[in-house]
């Protein structure tokens, strides 16, 4: 395996001694050329050495989020790759908590950055890891075939070491209502599939802002052009069928080529 510092892609002012130091959660495949975690240290950690970071940041936030609002001048922005805070959703155990590729934040806003670049953007966004081996696939009684308990969702409950999770508690004031609907097993959980990874990084961003009571938040999902079609259908679908109407301009897809210009 080829050591992700020796990667061909990785830019030579991608990372700070935090992400040189041996406790940096590198990826699996982060040596490989087509490493997504490679691209976006390389794209936006790359940044935090540029004298115009802030002025770029601002200005690919106001093209991508509606509703960002233009400045004369720019906040100051930290960009923190590969951020966690198991706390926030209540992800502790052994199981990983939602990392986000790059976290940007203000004085007074906060935008996670989901990255993807040639393999996974290929794929689209991930999907719960609990179906179809522990969960049946829908929410409600009888979904949990795993350890056969009453739970609506199996992720609510204790698993050894894995606390549960707070997805459907904090999406409740963002989600439709619909979707908290008790399900039968003809149904489909709406956070089954690529709704899933797209859920944690909105949570995410939503109670960071709340905790650290910054008046904004967003969620930016970006890759290549050429492999932006999967992506955008699936953010679309994101935001018409589980985001309520009012909170749907607070995540929104790019291309990295429109970051470029």
């Amino acid at each position: 395996m080829v050591d992700p510092l020796d990667n061909p892609t990785l830019h030579p002012r991608a990372l700070t001694e935090r992400e040189r130091a041996p406790g940096f959660k590198w990826h699996s495949y982060a040596g490989s050329p087509r490493s997504s975690q490679a691209f976006c240290l390389s794209a936006f950690g790359t940044l935090r050495s540029v004298s115009d970071k802030d002025r770029v940041l601002e200005a690919l936030f106001r093209h991508a989020l509606p509703g960002f609002p233009p400045r004369r001048r720019p906040r100051r922005w930290s960009i923190l790759p590969e951020a966690e805070s198991p706390e926030l959703l209540s992800e502790f155990g052994t199981q990983q908590a939602t990392s986000i590729d790059a976290l940007c934040l203000s004085s007074d806003e906060v935008v996670c950055i989901e990255s993807k670049f040639a393999t996974d953007a290929e794929h689209g966004f991930g999907g719960c890891s609990q179906f179809p081996k522990a969960c049946a696939g829908f929410r409600g009684p009888g979904s949990d075939i795993a350890k056969q308990t009453d739970a609506w969702c199996r992720l609510e409950n204790w698993e050894g070491h894995r606390s549960p999770r707070a997805y459907w508690s904090l999406g409740k004031r963002w989600f439709r209502p619909e979707i908290f609907n008790r399900q039968t097993a003809s149904d489909v959980c709406a956070l089954r599939g690529a709704n899933y990874q797209l859920m944690r990084n909105f949570l995410f961003a939503a109670s960071i802002a709340e905790r650290d009571r910054k008046s904004r938040f967003g969620v930016l999902a970006i890759c290549p052009r050429r492999y932006a079609p999967v992506l955008e259908e699936q953010l679309a679908a994101f935001r018409r069928d589980i985001l309520q109407p009012e909170f749907r301009d607070l995540i929104a897809f790019v291309d990295y080529e429109a970051y470029t210009d």
